[in-house]
């Protein structure tokens, strides 16, 4: 039965489903308490985002899929501040005993999610996939059972991860890059922006998140043209 095993990938073990049973839960949950935090945006939050992020003429916002969307929402959650703070920092500042402990797991993870370009190591039947981040040099692996099934081994893509306590997932939306359009264009970004950051281990400011993210972005929504495919969680 060696092709059964090639064809659905290795038997889980009990810890791994039951990780997965988890990973699912919180899939669902993170679209519930996402519409909650957009709901809180100010009405400037889109209009920006979609500006900065290229989805946008003459003042009017302008999406070829819905994907654009969730990611230009996404970037307004991290990006869009008011007195120093984004709607997930307020959340969390806003949370009390009350609060159940996995909402502020999640926004917890969100605030502390990473945004970068990643190199698919292996996809993981069913799980996820083993990315390298290209910017930090660092494996890891996380839970995402969209990419599991269109994922391609060796593929870039761009968008952000959030790190939890026993698995880490996407924030829901990848961006497939070409390698030409990586070495040509956004490695020119990573290159100036890991020359500009203030500290020797290259931590950027949040404004310089910020722009690093926008331009990233940018680059890879404009370069992927209206028939873009990108890598989206499915319903858990």
């Amino acid at each position: 039965m060696k092709w059964l095993k090639n064809l659905f990938g290795p038997a889980m073990s009990p810890e791994q489903q039951k990780q997965l049973e988890v990973y699912k839960d919180f899939r669902a949950l993170s679209r519930q308490l996402n519409l909650e935090l957009i709901r809180q945006l100010p009405p400037p939050a889109l209009p920006d985002a979609g500006k900065k992020l290229g989805l946008s003429k003459a003042g009017t916002l302008i999406l070829h899929q819905e994907d654009e969307i969730a990611i230009a929402y996404d970037f307004c959650l991290q990006h869009f501040r008011r007195q120093g703070k984004n709607v997930i920092e307020r959340a969390l500042d806003a949370a009390t005993n009350a609060t159940p402990e996995d909402h502020k797991t999640y926004w917890e993870g969100l605030s502390s999610a990473r945004f970068s370009i990643f190199l698919i190591e292996e996809i993981l039947p069913h799980r996820g996939a083993r990315l390298r981040d290209v910017v930090q040099d660092e494996g890891l692996e996380i839970m995402d059972l969209g990419l599991s099934s269109t994922g391609i081994e060796g593929a870039l893509i761009v968008g952000r991860i959030l790190f939890f306590p026993h698995f880490n997932m996407s924030s829901g939306t990848f961006i497939p890059v070409a390698p030409e359009i990586f070495e040509t264009k956004i490695k020119e970004v990573i290159d100036k922006f890991q020359r500009d950051a203030p500290t020797p281990k290259r931590v950027l400011s949040s404004a310089q998140s910020a722009a690093f993210e926008a331009q990233t972005l940018r680059i890879a929504l404009h370069e992927g043209g209206e028939d873009n495919s990108f890598f989206t969680d499915m319903e858990a």
